[in-house]
């Protein structure tokens, strides 16, 4: 990609406030890592590789642990210890969920929720917490860059959307060429990754966009005044403009075929945490795949305790809405072919340096647990 792409993407990093990461990929940072990897104890359970190109570790390999295992989970550092985890509302209140119903005390852990002022992918990488949650698009390249983490499994579909204004002549977002388009955060985040791909699914080169970073709240009256072309809205937030009249949705990771059935946002855990507590680790996914299960086999009761526990807020019908149209039951499948599909995405946006192997970044992100989340329906 253009070198202008590569720049936008280092201004994102202040956006993430990722400590020593590069948005971008680089080989040389293999070296200044690799040290690092290799001082780190294997665990005699866990698979797990030495530095890749990107900077990173090989995910650790859960599927062949005994989950069931009392007695080398009685080993483990983490065992009979509280486990903190960080707080999740909203689209990724699962982890809540999983705490307030008591699936975590089902599976013998001793679990804190907390809040942190750093990222959530940077408090799981540091060790602050063990766990947590959030979108891919914007985790992605710290990991690859070196974070201390790795995806433990799928959460949700869905969940954003490309919005232009109601009477705009445009169909769908090959007809936005060399427009301007509002992101809700900073270059290299999420907004931003994730018009990236509209656009590079659609076929308009994306060094023709001027990216605008707005608040949520000023965009809808940016497109109506022709300040912006359209925006890169969550949909929920998009919803009430749609509704009203003055936006209308272009393509959409919910909807669109090419990204209907990716994984939105997934659990991550750090990687340390994992090699040396394999069994806690895949304990800690099954409470959160059952979490995961009664949000999709009965998504009103799902909601209506998300509202009632202040998980959920804002106006009840669009927030229903929103909760309902995400898929809460994706598969291990879906998440490898996820982050697969990002990671060729990332590569031939520039975003990735595309001299490293694809498989080798896919094995440093995502090791599958060896279960799914409809594996546990009729479990509540």
């Amino acid at each position: 990609m253009k070198r202008s792409m590569k720049q936008w993407l280092t201004l994102g990093l202040c956006g993430l406030a990722l400590a020593g990461c590069n948005t971008s990929v680089n080989q040389s940072q293999s070296a200044s890592q690799e040290a690092n990897g290799e001082s780190q104890a294997a665990d005699s359970q866990v698979q797990t590789g030495g530095a890749e190109a990107g900077g990173g570790t090989e995910a650790v390999a859960l599927e062949p642990v005994n989950v069931d295992d009392e007695e080398a989970w009685k080993q483990e550092p983490a065992y009979g210890k509280t486990i903190k985890v960080i707080n999740s509302t909203g689209c990724t209140a699962p982890v809540n969920v999983a705490e307030l119903k008591g699936y975590f005390d089902e599976e013998g852990l001793d679990v804190e929720v907390v809040k942190s002022q750093q990222t959530t992918i940077d408090a799981v990488g540091t060790g602050q917490v063990a766990l947590g949650a959030g979108l891919i698009t914007p985790t992605l390249i710290p990991i690859i860059n070196g974070v201390n983490a790795q995806y433990l499994g799928p959460m949700h579909t869905g969940c954003k959307g490309l919005y232009v204004a109601a009477d705009s002549k445009a169909e769908s977002s090959a007809d936005l060429a060399d427009s301007k388009i509002g992101i809700h955060g900073g270059l290299g985040e999420c907004d931003h990754n994730v018009g990236l791909r509209f656009f590079l699914n659609s076929g308009v080169d994306t060094d023709s966009i001027d990216w605008v970073s707005t608040d949520s709240s000023a965009s809808p009256q940016a497109i109506a005044n022709g300040e912006l072309d359209g925006a890169i809205f969550d949909e929920n937030v998009a919803d009430p403009f749609v509704k009203n009249g003055t936006l209308k949705e272009l393509d959409s990771t919910t909807d669109t075929p090419e990204f209907k059935d990716e994984v939105c946002c997934a659990y991550y855990i750090n990687k340390d945490f994992a090699r040396e507590n394999p069994i806690t680790a895949k304990r800690l996914a099954r409470a959160l795949y059952k979490a995961n299960a009664w949000a999709e086999e009965d998504s009103d009761a799902y909601i209506n305790y998300l509202f009632e526990e202040d998980l959920l807020t804002g106006d009840e019908e669009i927030s229903y809405d929103f909760i309902d149209s995400l898929d809460y039951h994706p598969t291990q499948d879906q998440m490898s072919d996820t982050v697969k599909e990002i990671v060729a995405d990332y590569q031939e946006l520039g975003i990735v340096d595309q001299s490293l192997n694809p498989d080798d970044l896919y094995n440093q992100l995502y090791a599958p647990v060896g279960f799914d989340i409809q594996d546990f329906v009729g479990h509540n």
